[in-house]
């Protein structure tokens, strides 16, 4: 990973990506399962409302991020004071929640998402939490159709 004027690159499998320094978000406790990687580069893809996640020093290491308003228009987000305290959140406007994502491994099988556990960002401090909802109604792997989210022609495609 190198930084200069305003920008990030990151040498990925696929070549190298010049990332906005903007972009580049700072877990305020590392993701689980995911110790000692707490930077992570977040950049739209192809569909709009799904993101890529990438770890700075480990760009192996991407995660697909899915809008959970897009999947689920009845989801409810409950964060608690600790959790926006923590992701120092003054203003909603600077918040998005965006839920992790399993693809499939064989064809014809569905992705999940995990709804009970959303990555909360708070895009002005470029700080991250993945938080546990207390709400059960949520699962950890529900069936999701990325087919539902539009496509974004300004989106980074990672193949």
């Amino acid at each position: 990973m190198e930084q200069s004027q305003g920008t990030v690159t990151i040498a990925h499998s696929i070549g190298t990506i010049e990332v906005p320094a903007d972009a580049i978000m700072r877990f305020v406790e590392d993701l689980w399962g995911f110790p000692g990687r707490s930077e992570y580069a977040l950049l739209p893809a192809k569909r709009e409302g799904v993101w890529w996640m990438m770890s700075v020093g480990e760009p192996s290491t991407t995660f697909v991020l899915a809008d959970p308003f897009v999947a689920d228009p009845s989801y409810e987000l409950d964060l608690g004071e600790a959790e926006k305290s923590r992701l120092k959140i003054e203003s909603e406007a600077d918040v998005i929640a965006l839920l992790m994502v399993a693809l499939p491994l064989t064809a014809g099988q569905q992705p999940t998402a995990n709804f009970r556990a959303p990555i909360v960002f708070n895009l002005r401090e470029q700080l991250a939490l993945q938080t546990v909802s207390r709400d059960e109604r949520w699962g950890l792997q529900e069936p999701i159709d990325l087919a539902a989210y539009p496509s974004n022609e300004n989106g980074v495609a990672l193949t």
